[in-house]
């Protein structure tokens, strides 16, 4: 299939090393859009640190991840998408749409996901419906459908779910009648883009970093798999989960960054990660970079405590949460962390016992 051909020598599909570029600045950027950055996250990390903000407040934020990942999803495609091209799937039906969105969905991570139907595609009324299985997070998904339709056919959106069996669901899009209100933009994240000295080895024929042989790509269950640990792996825009983040806060209160904080050091301390992954600065500087969660300076770790500058970071309370449960781990002792962004937009964190 174009573009779901797996490199000879490396083994990463085609299409992921030809859309993105990994950075010395330690991020990942697509080729066509440099100001769009993405990050090669654990899906579990997602699902645990979204599980773990419900089980401190005591409620659920699913509606909040999906109207955040809407309203992302519709920006990014808004702008990105010509308008000319919008005008042309508007005529032609939302099959081309739902088609992308399989293509993409397969070598970025997102599952298996298909089209069952679409009903009064040219109606001012349309009822889509997509089934898939294994999904990388199912309240992002059905916010990325919500948005991508939302910006296509310019009408209002609401996105249903059935569970089907598990791991396999059948997503509801229904595009009503009702035009599109003009609705509150988000903000648009602008992400900092300090030049970094990070090197990766290239793999000799694709030209890609060669730390992704490390994953397999499974392109017909839209899975990205750890070779080694068997972790799973998604290609995301942080813009996005930050976003999600900033709802919560706005929605819950300045206390959600901590909570944030509090859910990802206690994933990090049911042991999914490893200390031998992050056990020197180099390496520790390696795992954010290949994830492109930002470029690690002024690393320092010594008796009681740790502190570290990260150049261009996104999703800053999972960093620190991370951060702190790594130290956890490490020193056997409950940490205490504090975190500011510089007025250059460097993240600075401090760790004390």
């Amino acid at each position: 299939m174009p573009g779901k051909k797996p490199c000879t020598v490396c083994g990463v599909i085609e299409r992921v090393n030809k859309e993105h570029e990994w950075l010395g600045d330690g991020t990942i950027v697509q080729r066509a859009n440099r100001d769009h950055r993405m990050v090669f996250i654990e899906t579990e990390n997602l699902a645990m640190t979204f599980s773990g903000i419900e089980e401190i407040i005591g409620m659920s934020i699913d509606r909040v991840i999906v109207e955040a990942k809407r309203r992302a999803t519709f920006d990014f495609v808004d702008h990105s998408l010509p308008g000319i091209v919008k005008v042309v799937v508007r005529l032609v039906g939302m099959a081309p749409v739902i088609r992308n969105i399989t293509a993409l969905g397969s070598v970025m991570g997102y599952g298996n996901i298909r089209l069952v139907s679409i009903k009064n595609t040219h109606s001012k009324e349309s009822v889509v419906k997509v089934s898939i299985k294994e999904p990388y997070s199912v309240p992002l998904f059905c916010g990325d459908l919500a948005g991508a339709f939302n910006a296509i056919r310019r009408r209002q959106v609401a996105v249903d779910r059935e569970e089907l069996a598990p791991d396999d669901f059948l997503i509801t899009g229904r595009i009503s009648q009702h035009p599109l209100e003009l609705q509150e933009r988000l903000q648009t994240k602008v992400y900092e883009h300090k030049p970094g000295d990070i090197s990766f080895d290239k793999c000799p024929r694709c030209g890609g970093p060669k730390i992704l042989s490390e994953y397999r790509w499974d392109v017909d269950r839209g899975v990205i798999l750890n070779k080694e640990r068997g972790r799973r792996m998604a290609l995301a825009g942080p813009a996005a989960l930050d976003a999600v983040m900033d709802e919560l806060e706005k929605e819950l209160g300045d206390t959600i960054p901590h909570v944030i904080v509090e859910a990802q050091r206690r994933f990090i301390k049911t042991g999914f990660y490893t200390l031998d992954e992050v056990a020197s600065e180099e390496l520790f500087r390696m795992q954010l970079a290949v994830r492109g969660l930002g470029n690690v300076r002024d690393f320092e770790w010594q008796e009681g405590g740790l502190r570290f500058r990260l150049e261009n970071p996104c999703l800053i309370p999972v960093i620190a949460g991370m951060a702190l449960g790594f130290f956890e781990m490490a020193s056997g002792e409950e940490g205490h962390v504090e975190w500011k962004r510089a007025e250059d937009g460097d993240l600075l964190v401090e760790i004390s016992s």
